[in-house]
């Protein structure tokens, strides 16, 4: 393998990885190897950021002490390491459609898959550093050496991710290799994203009904046993167990990555022109039809934007999947949390958690968040038309505004039902996340026309605008402890003045009418006004 070429590979890939901060920096100057530099400093930094944030949250357990915790927390993020693989590949191999690009060069197979590969693994680092952390406090408390728990740590987290890379390349391109695949590209790809989804359901709902409490403790859980191998690799790492654990974990590292050589990479180019040329050759030809108005023309033209199946795959992975999470886990921990008993007092405290559960679940990678951009160099020619923008861009935020409540409500639903909640509270609940996510929306979808990018070869790159993953985190951290505060305030306020609670309540709706209020008048007069 070629060091020169792979580094010249990756260098492209840091790049396409985040434009928004490539653009930045060529703006201040930087070029070439110092371009390079600084985005791999980026990356590193944001590989810190995230163990810092992470770390945070795990070293409050002696997991050394909690085997069923240590087992349940592995299977969920090797679940979602597992989920963002299957959608990465195939992002980045099979929708960038670049090949093109690379063909003229004297690149090797080998080198292509590898900076491509390592540009999954970038955008995977959020989902997968908590493993790394897990293995490292757990080896720590159990008082083994610091460097030597960092360096079992490190291994065994390379070595898991390279499993749960090898097993979903084989997978997705096991996959493009069949001629059904090929032929019915967008039905092979919605099958795959309803597997994705099973996964993760299924997943955790095995891993919670097998980690039912049932050790006599309040704090773990039972152990799932096909993973407590590894909990003695941390707490006991010269037992012949643990020294199994690693001769299996690396054997089956070399088995998958031997099968990946032998069918992926021998055959790479070849078969991502295959699929390209398949992609072309069954590409349907609309014919353009009559609607009765302009409404319905456009209409129809934002639903087309929606059928491309990599788009929904990015989408549920970064938009749905962590919400999705914590409601199943929530959902199937066997909590006896029973909210039946709660009054009216508690109208106002369920309608600030549905702003909460809005504030988290809306982000940069939403689909009203990405939905202007999904135009590329369209949105310029529309803007050239006599379509009224204003109209244009209205209708365009409505789909994404009703899409992203339904999930919201689904999502809130879920948890209203599960915790018995009166009816009364979950209207609340559910007028609540609607107008959280109308103020969401307004906001992300006001900064993806600021944003907005019409040269992008594949969905990732509209998520990671801005702020990248890096600010996909910090939102979701600072909105969960933000609301935590506000809503631990609440309530506290209203157990202390239950006799008061109307007219508490009264006051609340107030102080989130007049901020609704400000913040519509602020999203009119910046943004909607210029259309009208």
């Amino acid at each position: 393998m070629n060091k020169r070429q792979l580094k010249a590979l990756l260098a492209v890939n840091l790049r396409l990885v985040n434009p928004q901060i490539t653009d930045r920096l060529r703006k201040k100057g930087a070029s070439g190897k110092t371009l390079s530099r600084k985005l791999t400093h980026q990356f590193y930094l944001n590989t810190i950021l995230f163990l810092g944030i992470y770390g945070l949250s795990i070293a409050m357990f002696n997991l050394s002490k909690m085997p069923g915790m240590f087992t349940f927390y592995l299977g969920l993020f090797i679940l979602l390491g597992v989920s963002q693989s299957i959608s990465g590949i195939y992002n980045v191999f099979f929708s960038g459609n670049d090949l093109v690009d690379y063909l003229p060069l004297p690149f090797r197979n080998q080198e292509i898959f590898i900076s491509k590969l390592l540009v999954v693994v970038f955008n995977s680092i959020p989902f997968t550093t908590p493993l790394f952390l897990i293995f490292m406090f757990t080896a720590i408390r159990a008082r083994v050496f610091v460097l030597l728990a960092i360096l079992m740590a490190m291994l065994m987290y390379v070595f898991l991710l390279g499993i749960i890379l090898a097993a979903c390349s084989l997978l997705v391109f096991g996959l493009t290799k069949l001629k059904f695949f090929q032929a019915h590209q967008k039905m092979v790809m919605n099958l795959l994203l309803g597997l994705n989804m099973t996964l993760i359901i299924g997943g955790l709902y095995l891993i919670n009904r097998s980690s039912a409490n049932d050790t006599g403790t309040s704090m773990d859980r039972a152990v799932i046993k096909p993973l407590f191998p590894f909990f003695k690799v941390f707490t006991t790492p010269t037992s012949p167990v643990s020294l199994m654990t690693w001769a299996g974990t690396i054997a089956l590292l070399l088995v998958l990555l031997t099968l990946t050589w032998r069918l992926v990479l021998t055959h790479l180019v070849e078969q991502l022109t295959q699929v390209n040329n398949a992609l072309v050759s069954t590409h349907t030809t609309h014919r353009a039809g009559h609607h009765r108005n302009l409404n319905q023309g456009l209409r129809a033209y934002q639903f087309q934007l929606l059928k491309e199946p990599n788009l929904i795959l990015q989408l549920f992975s970064n938009s749905v999947l962590l919400p999705l999470v914590f409601v199943m886990t929530f959902l199937f921990s066997g909590s006896t949390t029973n909210l039946s008993h709660l009054s009216l007092n508690w109208l106002g405290v369920l309608f600030v958690g549905g702003l909460a559960v809005a504030a988290f679940t809306v982000n940069q990678a939403s689909l009203v968040a990405n939905l202007i951009s999904l135009d590329k160099l369209n949105f310029e020619f529309i803007k050239a038309t006599p379509i009224p923008m204003s109209q244009y861009l209205h209708q365009k935020f409505q789909l994404g505004y009703w899409l992203q409540v339904l999930i919201n409500v689904m999502l809130a639903l879920i948890v209203a039902i599960v915790v018995r909640l009166p009816f009364a509270l979950d209207l609340a609940l559910m007028l609540g996340v609607a107008w959280g996510t109308y103020l969401f929306s307004q906001h992300y979808f006001i900064r993806d026309y600021h944003l907005r990018s019409t040269n992008w070869t594949n969905v990732t790159q509209l998520f990671n605008r801005g702020s990248g993953n890096v600010g996909l985190v910090l939102n979701m951290m600072f909105s969960v402890i933000i609301s935590a505060v506000i809503l631990i305030t609440y309530s506290l306020i209203i157990t202390a003045f239950a006799s008061m609670a109307l007219a508490l309540n009264i006051l609340a709706f107030v102080i989130v009418g007049l901020i609704s209020g400000g913040l519509l008048w602020h999203y009119h007069q910046s943004f909607w006004h210029q259309f009208s």
